[in-house]
Formats: structure tokens, C-alpha cells, sequence
């Protein structure tokens, strides 16, 4: 299968799957500010054009390496908020884990997010979404009577986003043995967050 560009001309999925597969790897190996579209184009084996004609520039091309093994889950429901968010945070922590992969020994790809041009599409096009599906999962606790409606549920999801994101980027070997062990830690965080004040 195939899509067009704004031109109308179709673009072949499997040279842009190995395009964004080349993307992630030189990430990795030299980072956002040292890749090079000329050494993406070359690992590939195809011409500098046909990738700016699929990402006008760097930023854009790195946005969709990222995501292009991401996806935004469903809103879970299973009708405990503290459940819901635990299960919400573990769809974006396994997102960008690559569970079974070799273990990346620098992160830049992680890293290559936070930088100044990628950020916001990384925003616009996965974060707003998964900050929406957040918002879901707490005003549906409200209406359960599960949760004060005077909560911050902007802070609450932004307190469980950064820590997926500090335990990505800056410090990814945690000291918990396994998965279920992970999900105690995030269940213990929620549980602090939607705890109504005293």
C-alpha cells in the first residue's frame, strides 16, 4: 500500500519504513544535532529528495521516527481511577520501552524528543491526545464520586506523564526487579494523586 504526497504522487511505505528505521539508528549512534538526512539517505540507499519529500526537515522526519512505532491505546475502563491511570501511564511507558530490543546504550533517541524543534510535534501529534484520554479517565471518576472534582487533573496527569518520561529518559534503570513491581511504584504515586485531601 502506498500514500501520495501533497503533489499527488505516491510514496512507497517500505522505503519509508526503512527510512524511519535509518532515522532511529543514527539517532541512536550520533543524536538529534549530529544527524544527518544525507546519512539516512545513504544507509538507505535512496536520494536526499525523496525523504525531504516525505518530511520537509530534520525535526519532522525525527517526530515520525519516534512515533512511528507508537500507538495511543484505548482510554482504559475499568471502572477504579486508580486502576484506570495505572493502566493509562503503563500504555505510555511500554510505548517507548521496546520491550524484547537490545537496550540502547546512549538514549538519544529518547533524548532527541526534548529537543526544541521536535517537542512540539511530538506534543501536538501524541501528548495533547494522551493528555485528553487522561482528562477522560478522571472526569469519569468524578461522575463516579471516586474522585473530588477539586483536583487538579491537569497536575495529576502531568505528575504521572513525568515520571514515565524521568524513568525513559534520565534514569531508565529503576530499581524494581519486574513489571509488576513497576506498576506497584505507579500505583503508589496515583494513589497519593486522587487521595482527597485531608
Amino acid at each position: 500500500m502506498t500514500q501520495a504526497t501533497p503533489q499527488g504522487r505516491p510514496l512507497d511505505d517500505d522505503l519509508t519504513g526503512r527510512v524511519l528505521a535509518a532515522t532511529r539508528e543514527s539517532l541512536e549512534d550520533v543524536g538529534f544535532v549530529n544527524l544527518r538526512i544525507e546519512r539516512v539517505a545513504s544507509a538507505v540507499g535512496c536520494s536526499k529528495t525523496a525523504i525531504y519529500r516525505r518530511w520537509p526537515t530534520k525535526a519532522e522526519l525525527v517526530a515520525s521516527a519516534i512515533l512511528d512505532r507508537v500507538t495511543l491505546g484505548e482510554t482504559p475502563d475499568t471502572g477504579d481511577v486508580v486502576e484506570d491511570l495505572v493502566e493509562h501511564a503503563w500504555q505510555h511507558l511500554t510505548n517507548f520501552k521496546h520491550d524484547g530490543e537490545p537496550k540502547p546504550k546512549h538514549n538519544r533517541t529518547m533524548l532527541a524528543m526534548f529537543d526544541a524543534e521536535v517537542i512540539p510535534l511530538i506534543e501536538d501529534r501524541y501528548m495533547k491526545k494522551r493528555h485528553v484520554m487522561g482528562r477522560e479517565i478522571l472526569a469519569r471518576a468524578v461522575a463516579r464520586g471516586q474522585l473530588d472534582s477539586q483536583l487538579d487533573q491537569d497536575l495529576i496527569i502531568d505528575a504521572i506523564a513525568g515520571l514515565t518520561l524521568f524513568r525513559l529518559s534520565i534514569k531508565p534503570d529503576t530499581k524494581v526487579r519486574n513489571d509488576a513491581e513497576l506498576k506497584d511504584s505507579y500505583r503508589t504515586l496515583v494513589r497519593s494523586l486522587v487521595a482527597s485531601p485531608g
